[in-house]
């Protein structure tokens, strides 16, 4: 059982390409038969968040899965937002928000998918910052909350529920005087960590087993760009929820380390925190007329004391210890992207580990690692 995971794809959009992947019978790679689709509850997972569409390299990441000999094949392909790629930071919106142009389909992603697994395999999709022209409507094209699979769950949150902490906030300017309106604002899950995840908590405790949960999220947890103020709120509910699920949190948006400007580009593709590691979360507070701000005063050092200098400024977070793995789930731009695989070793119906395995295009290599999982009584 196996689920790849990746993220953002920021390529640019080629529309006959697009049109012409819709139109064309998609073919699994000659030489290989095709095989009836299964149940969702059976499916492995393909993971690679932020895939951009077309001339791009989720084909070519998705391929080397396809012809790696010791892979389990995915057949679930969860794709964690950011799908159209350049041109969207430099078309807004009236409120200041990246408009997601040009306009394109996930049906070109769909394409894309099939051409490489054939019908076998399943494309599952969290709304990312940039998908606001997609042409379909959010139910019926993007994903929150659970999906059962075979002895494991999968779990979306989409932008707003991590760029937001409460309800209220998702209405209100942000710092930079922006009022988002993505179409993830009409999530039944909820339109905030507020919301989301209480009811991701609610349907956690419902669950009578406890099998492994990997959740994806376009943004992540740590605190780098304050573009997440629902980070510390998800932590916390990542972290009740682990007392009884191994979880694995997937994310990508930003690429970036908490750490700052030194880390390298590699760095940030295999960025890994297990279990008992701290992480540095988003966070908030209240100025005196009770609006949410993301930022303090920093007062400078004493060498950069002068009263002409600009003022400085630090991000508002918390520190966490983590329950929970935290991993970037790929960055598809730069061709890295992981195949996550359970196994049951014991042979009792159980997995009792997880293997995470690095694809990256440029060097040709993969990088192993294997986490056991927990057993219950």
């Amino acid at each position: 059982m196996s689920v790849f995971v990746g993220t953002d794809r920021h390529a640019q959009y080629e529309t006959r390409a697009a049109e012409d992947a819709e139109t064309e019978a998609a073919q699994p790679p000659e030489g290989t038969e095709k095989v009836p689709p299964k149940k969702p509850e059976k499916t492995p997972v393909f993971d690679a968040q932020g895939s951009l569409i077309w001339h791009n390299h989720l084909t070519d990441v998705l391929s080397r899965v396809r012809q790696d000999p010791d892979a389990v094949q995915p057949e679930v392909i969860l794709l964690g937002g950011d799908f159209i790629g350049e041109g969207s930071d430099s078309s807004r919106d009236v409120t200041g928000y990246p408009m997601g142009a040009p306009p394109f389909s996930m049906k070109a992603v769909d394409a894309q998918i099939a051409h490489v697994f054939g019908e076998t395999a399943r494309g599952l999709y969290t709304y990312g910052s940039h998908d606001k022209n997609e042409a379909g409507s959010y139910g019926d094209v993007f994903f929150s909350g659970p999906v059962r699979g075979d002895g494991y769950y999968l779990y979306g949150i989409s932008f707003a529920q991590m760029i937001h902490d409460s309800d209220q906030q998702a209405g209100m300017e942000d710092d930079r005087g922006r009022t988002y309106q993505g179409k993830d604002l009409t999530d039944a899950n909820g339109i905030s960590a507020q919301t989301a995840s209480h009811l991701f908590l609610s349907w956690v405790k419902g669950l009578e087993d406890h099998w492994p949960i990997l959740v994806m999220s376009h943004v992540p947890i740590h605190a780098h760009r304050g573009d997440n103020s629902g980070a510390w709120t998800w932590a916390r509910a990542l972290n009740e929820a682990a007392e009884n699920h191994d979880i694995f949190f997937l994310w990508g948006h930003n690429h970036t380390l908490e750490r700052g400007k030194e880390d390298t580009a590699l760095e940030r593709a295999n960025y890994l925190l297990l279990p008992g590691e701290k992480i540095t979360a988003q966070s908030w507070t209240l100025n005196e007329d009770g609006k949410m701000i993301l930022r303090k005063p920093a007062f400078p050092a004493s060498d950069e004391s002068s009263s002409e200098s600009e003022p400085k400024y630090e991000l508002i977070t918390r520190e966490e210890t983590l329950r929970f793995y935290y991993l970037n789930a790929g960055y598809i731009t730069n061709g890295v992207g992981s195949l996550l695989t359970f196994t049951d070793t014991e042979e009792d119906g159980i997995w009792d580990r997880l293997t995470l395995k690095r694809y990256t295009l440029d060097s040709g290599e993969t990088e192993e690692r294997t986490f056991p999982l927990r057993q219950w009584n």
